[in-house]
């Protein structure tokens, strides 16, 4: 039976690829929208049983891939790091412990764990185990400071080609050594009826004292969305808080900002969470980024090994978590170059080389496809799509990328379709720009459909943009099944 079903599908591959597949029909949603820049796109479709290439344009053309990126990233974190890395997080003392008081200093040292926090996979289970560890040997009180060291990824949080305006928000804040959830800073706003007033700040998650910040975020006329906008940069002393909150009655809503100081605030919840424990910090909050805290003299309490790489993988590519796309990066760089995204990228580009990708005009500044810098082609995309079903850690990419209908960043596409629960896929997006890149699944076991498209100078709101990719690949998967299915009739007949 297994000898019959293989050369069935033998036979439906062989016919599939001789019968011309007509790129007018499947791409006629981006050749009739003039909003489409016909010399700006590119897509592939790629049968993996027959090993070769369906329909092919402009796949050499080099075009900014958005999020898509992040697959790039999860490639290289598997072929780079392996299955057993783990991200560490250290907890030492300093000092000597005299009853239950600790006289001396807590030092964190990380390196780049991105999931601890309340809205992360991991939780709290670095600071509850720090809690428990201090309080078995008999500790509810430190006199000193809680020292947050992020020397290990340095200064250099952000990639240096982001863009200004993404720098402030939360989506641009980068990954540093120490990350608590995803080194969001929540500015917090009360509700109010005032229309055209400025809003009021009631606090900040985390506190960060020794940042300033200008508040102009005004109270809507209508009680619709939150329309603000952040400018600042990590590491910077001032921040500008701006645009229009919703109308309301008490209630309380939240700006999400880019951490102006990660590894301080990550000794906020140090801070916090001891509290809530029973123990009590009678010293400062201290933050620091240069390689300078010598250990040898310090003992070691805790040594917090993060998630294994694919649930990182897993919860970055599903969630498009721009912070965990950098930590991998800045992992990578770090373990094979000096720690910089400018080495990163050169090393990306050596995997897509190893695997058989033309690199020439590829460009890969970050790991997070946030930077419209980087330039990918649609071929490079599908050579490690291709290349990575022969790996180990194949079922695990694989089972990272977004259901089409169902979950992640693709809970919405293509939902009471064909393709809703069938196609997976890394998603991208930035203004005038929209990427897919995956696979789907023809009927009846025929065959496993790689594809990739990439849309940039897209000339309104990509909103119409994702309704057109919808339509190109609907029309794909209907125009293949109706070739295979002839294909099956064709067979039935001769036989």
């Amino acid at each position: 039976m297994r000898k019959i079903l293989f050369f069935l599908i033998f036979l439906n591959a062989i016919c599939l690829s001789a019968q011309y597949i007509d790129d007018s029909v499947i791409l006629s949603p981006l050749y009739k929208d003039p909003r489409v820049d016909k010399k700006s796109f590119a897509f592939i479709l790629y049968s993996t049983n027959k090993q070769e290439s369906l329909l092919s344009i402009n796949s050499f053309k080099p075009l900014i891939p958005a999020s898509v990126n992040k697959l790039v990233t999860a490639v290289s974190a598997y072929y780079y790091l392996g299955d057993n890395f783990r991200f560490n997080t250290y907890a030492y003392l300093s000092g000597e412990q005299t009853n239950n008081i600790w006289n001396g200093n807590i030092y964190i040292y990380g390196t780049g764990d991105p999931l601890i926090g309340d809205d992360f996979p991991d939780k709290n289970n670095f600071f509850d185990s720090l809690a428990y560890i201090l309080k078995k040997i008999g500790i509810d009180t430190i006199n000193g400071n809680i020292i947050a060291d992020a020397s290990y990824f340095g200064r250099e949080i952000v990639p240096p080609t982001y863009e200004s305006e993404d720098l402030g928000n939360y989506y641009g804040a980068g990954a540093s050594s120490l990350i608590y959830n995803g080194n969001v800073w929540k500015i917090a706003y009360k509700l109010t009826a005032d229309y055209g007033k400025t809003a009021t700040i009631l606090f900040t998650v985390p506190e960060i004292p020794h940042v300033n910040y200008q508040n102009r975020v005004k109270v809507a006329n209508r009680n619709y969305g939150n329309y603000t906008n952040v400018i600042g940069k990590p590491l910077e002393k001032s921040y500008i808080f701006s645009g229009t909150i919703p109308k309301g009655r008490g209630d309380t809503i939240y700006v999400k900002a880019s951490s102006p100081d990660p590894a301080y605030g990550f000794a906020w919840k140090t801070k916090q969470s001891l509290s809530t424990n029973g123990i009590f910090l009678n010293g400062n909050l201290i933050s620091s980024y240069e390689d300078t805290i010598v250990y040898d003299n310090k003992y070691l309490i805790l040594n917090y090994q993060s998630l294994p790489l694919d649930s990182i993988i897993s919860f970055t590519m599903r969630n498009s978590y721009n912070v965990g796309s950098e930590a991998l990066a800045k992992a990578i760089s770090k373990k094979y170059g000096d720690g910089s995204y400018k080495s990163y990228g050169s090393l990306a580009k050596k995997m897509l080389y190893k695997y058989g990708a033309d690199t020439i005009d590829i460009k890969i500044c970050d790991g997070s496809g946030l930077s419209r810098k980087n330039l990918l082609t649609a071929d490079a995309l599908l050579t490690i799509l291709i290349a990575s079903q022969k790996e180990y850690w194949h079922n695990a990419l694989n089972n990272s990328l977004a259901i089409a209908g169902v979950n992640g960043t693709l809970k919405n596409f293509l939902k009471d379709t064909p393709l809703a629960n069938n196609l997976r896929a890394k998603s991208g997006y930035l203004r005038y720009t929209r990427g897919f890149a995956g696979y789907f699944d023809l009927p009846d076991s025929m065959d496993t459909i790689a594809f990739v498209i990439l849309v940039n100078n897209f000339n309104a709101d990509t909103k119409y943009l994702t309704k057109n990719i919808e339509t190109v690949l609907l029309n794909s998967y209907n125009e293949l099944t109706n070739k295979y299915r002839a294909c099956q009739n064709n067979n039935n007949n001769k036989n």
